[in-house]
């Protein structure tokens, strides 16, 4: 799973002058893109908040795949 390390995330917050806006990324990103990028954030946003663990997420995703590959 790609996520970003606290440290990492917090100095990019403040140091953001290479990110496109929000506006810009809604705008130029598919629908697709928009929800797999907001999947991305939350999922990097709970793992950094210690809600749970890149292991955890990955045990539930196996889950959902065994589940929906029958």
């Amino acid at each position: 799973m790609a996520t970003v390390p606290v440290d990492r995330s917090e100095r990019a917050v403040s140091e953001d002058k290479g990110l496109i806006s929000f506006e810009e990324a809604m705008e130029k990103l598919s629908r697709d893109e928009r929800f797999r990028a907001t999947v991305y954030s939350m999922n990097t946003l709970l793992v950094q908040k210690g809600i749970y663990s890149p292991e955890e997420f990955e045990f539930q995703f196996r889950q959902f795949a065994r589940k929906n590959l029958r």
